[in-house]
């Protein structure tokens, strides 16, 4: 699914621009995906396109998240951290780092990692067309490569 993600992203300015569903989907199988990617892929951008904006009163910077015990369970100790990281350099607000966290959960355990977490947040972001401080921008997008570093 990250290769999918990583076509839209570098193919679409932003979730208005992409095609309706069922033309993206059959533009994604002509490229060569296959329909599980796919098919994940169009669930995650329905949802975002769905998703209501956060107002930034329904937001509070202050606020601390804590991860329930099946959270702790399937999230490795790295990716809560990358996520605590990008929340604390304000690079995601909460409505953004739950949909990451949701659509982790939903992942065989095996793909659960943290280059997985940086390709969701850059969808997330990229279809609320986020601003990203550059240093973090740069270390998501190179999720995105196969040359993340940051951890």
């Amino acid at each position: 699914m990250a290769d999918v993600i990583a076509f839209l992203i570098k193919h679409f300015y932003d979730l208005d621009a992409c095609p309706p569903p069922s033309d993206l989907g059959q533009i994604l199988e002509d490229i060569g995906f296959n329909d599980i990617e796919i098919n994940q892929a169009l669930m995650l951008l329905e949802v975002l396109a769905n998703c209501p904006e956060v107002s930034e009163t329904q937001y509070h910077r202050d606020a601390i998240r804590v991860y329930c015990e099946e959270e702790l369970k399937s999230l490795p100790q790295d990716v809560i951290s990358l996520l605590y990281l990008l929340d604390d350099a304000e690079a995601i607000n909460g409505e953004q780092r739950e949909f990451v966290v949701h659509a982790l959960q939903h992942l065989p355990p095996e793909e659960i990692t943290v280059d997985m977490a940086k390709v969701l947040t850059l969808l997330v972001l990229w279809a609320h067309k986020s601003e990203l401080p550059a240093l973090i921008g740069a270390e998501l997008m190179m999720a995105l490569h196969g040359k993340a570093v940051m951890h």
